[in-house]
């Protein structure tokens, strides 16, 4: 019952019948183990052996043991348990609206929601409340993943800046700041050869898998470049090529590309182009 067991296998209408029966005859026979309830629906149920009771089992150990197990509501705690606990690729997709995000899916996952009542019309508040939890769910997913680039990021401006600092035989390292201090307005602290010795390095990274390339500047960010000026710089990682590919832009590459403010309208996030190399 330990094997890996595809989202393909759990997220379908037969899976969710199986772990339906599963329950139900282990409320009869609470002694049994789930090897055994599998033998006993195989044999007593005249489409048992046609179901795959062994993703049905695995669905069981994601979907809460006091959720009800008979209607809509069971096959809407089914989707909600993958979808939170496998986290299919697909459900990165559910900001999109609810029937922007189920076009995406092929006819059978289609069909999974549909069954499910959760596309009815109008929707009951019951369904409300469902895609809002679920979408809320698939954000913070989106953000871990978004979190763990960045780190993934930094980490290699901090070994391109180690290379870098060897070579120009300083041997301080390189600081991160970034870690400890989300307002400090640059992700990591090296440092480069001045006139008078050595000068502080900051570097603002960003990973981007976007295609064209393009990374996000904030005004925090921008305010803190422009005093720093020449000693500030950006690290763009290209995440989607391997190795990572690094793009290094200067104050002076991105001002051009900066808005003004007008009127009583102020920016706080603009988008920039990487272009060239």
């Amino acid at each position: 019952m330990t094997a890996f067991i595809s989202t393909k296998r759990v997220f379908s209408l037969s899976c969710f019948e199986g772990l339906r029966l599963l329950r139900q005859y282990g409320a009869m026979h609470p002694d049994l183990s789930i090897t055994d309830l599998i033998t006993l629906v195989e044999s007593v149920e005249a489409d048992g052996k046609s179901l795959d009771l062994i993703a049905s089992a695995h669905l069981g150990t994601l979907v809460d043991d006091d959720c009800p197990v008979d209607g809509v509501p069971f096959y809407q705690a089914c989707v909600k348990a993958i979808l939170l606990k496998h986290q299919p690729i697909w459900s990165k997709t559910m900001r999109s609206g609810r029937a922007r995000f189920v076009q995406t899916l092929n006819l059978n996952d289609q069909d999974v929601f549909l069954a499910a009542g959760l596309m009815d019309n109008p929707p009951p508040i019951e369904v409300v409340q469902w895609w809002d939890d679920v979408s809320g769910h698939a954000r913070l997913i989106i953000d871990q993943v978004k979190m763990e680039q960045a780190r993934a990021a930094e980490l290699l401006t901090i070994e391109h800046e180690r290379r870098r600092l060897n070579s120009l035989s300083i041997t301080k390292e390189p600081e991160w700041p970034g870690l400890d201090d989300n307002y400090a307005g640059y992700d990591v602290l090296s440092y480069d050869l001045g006139p008078h010795g050595l000068i502080n390095r900051m570097i603002e990274v960003k990973s981007t898998t976007a295609s064209p390339l393009r990374f996000y500047v904030t005004r925090n960010e921008w305010n803190k470049a422009k005093q720093a000026s020449l000693t500030y710089f950006f690290h763009v990682w290209n995440m989607d090529k391997d190795p990572k590919v690094l793009h290094i832009r200067t104050v002076a590459d991105i001002a051009p590309h900066i808005p003004t403010d007008n009127g009583k309208g102020a920016w706080s996030v603009t988008e920039i182009l990487i272009g060239g190399s």
